[in-house]
């Protein structure tokens, strides 16, 4: 047999192998993922699960092997809770302070914390705000409803209270169960890359361990995020001052209201005398003309004119 003849061949066994190694790695995903009851075991798998009944008979009530065996129970049941609070305080420097007590009592930790300065100056009889802030702690889970009737006994007033609970346990299953079949199929690519022989299976098989590693990464991520946001409730406390009303009594309020209307109502005067003045000197400037030149006619032909009349009369 020639070299080349013996290289094609060669070749052929290798993807032959390889076509072999994952054809397996499917059939085991499935008999991972329906139960397993052909005597293949998962490389992943713990104790507890080889000591499970591997065969129908063996199970409780004749169950078929694609039904659910073990529905999840209320204790690992994944819920992602949150809630939003608007208190009202008396204090809102104090009460950020307090909130961070609380959280930090309780085992959880404060995740932001913003306090704002807003001078909004009104009336006599207008509200206003001028402190604002906006906490924001993670609590664990447990503690959640203890933490909640907390902080309503740190406010004065309740605003506003939200809360939202998304339950995550189907997907936290999916993920679960497709992590463990992306490890059994890593370890056997690794077995597959043990017994490589020529730089060819090396590479492809190097390559499909890349692929399923990453795969695993990323599923890995998702159920860190999964249990972080399931462990610790997430709380945001929204703070304002109560509404602030200006202080003195009735008489004060009285006398300040007087003296304002009469301020305002002098001024209104002031401003009608000095309108009326500018138009009577500007009324007396156009008629200080004609006078003036009537006084002169008068002066020079004044006594003219009185003659002139007399004679008119005497006619």
């Amino acid at each position: 047999m020639s070299s080349k003849r013996w290289l094609r061949w060669r070749r052929v066994g290798a993807v032959a192998l390889i076509g072999g190694a994952l054809l397996v790695a499917a059939c085991g995903s499935d008999y991972s993922g329906e139960g397993g009851s052909s005597g293949v075991a998962d490389s992943s798998s713990s104790n507890s699960d080889a000591d499970a009944p591997a065969a129908t008979s063996e199970l409780p009530g004749g169950a078929a092997p694609g039904e659910d065996q073990s529905l999840p129970q209320a204790q690992d049941r994944k819920i992602v809770r949150t809630a939003t609070l608007e208190l009202r305080v008396e204090n809102v420097v104090g009460a950020v302070q307090q909130i961070d007590d609380v959280a930090t009592v309780s085992g959880g930790f404060v995740s932001s914390s913003n306090v704002f300065v807003d001078r909004q100056d009104g009336g006599s009889n207008e509200v206003t705000r001028t402190q604002t802030a906006s906490v924001t702690i993670r609590v664990p889970a447990d503690a959640y409803s203890t933490v909640m009737s907390q902080l309503r006994g740190i406010a004065k007033e309740t605003v506003s209270e939200t809360s939202d609970a998304s339950e995550v346990t189907e997907e936290y299953t999916d993920l679960q169960a497709r992590l463990r079949n992306l490890e059994a199929t890593e370890q056997r690519y690794i077995e597959l890359l043990n017994k490589a022989a020529t730089i060819d299976e090396i590479l492809t098989v190097q390559d499909r361990l890349n692929v399923v590693r990453l795969e695993i990464e990323q599923v890995t991520g998702r159920v860190n995020v999964l249990n972080d946001l399931t462990d610790f409730a997430t709380i945001t406390a929204r703070l304002s001052l109560p509404p602030a009303i200006a202080q003195g009594g009735d008489n004060e309020g009285w006398a300040e209201g007087a003296w304002q209307a009469s301020w305002e109502t002098s001024g209104d005067a002031m401003v009608a005398l000095g309108t009326v003045a500018i138009v009577g000197g500007v009324l007396l400037a156009w008629m200080a003309a004609p006078a003036l030149a009537l006084l002169v006619v008068w002066r020079l032909f004044g006594r003219r004119i009185t003659e002139f009349a007399r004679r008119l009369g005497q006619a």
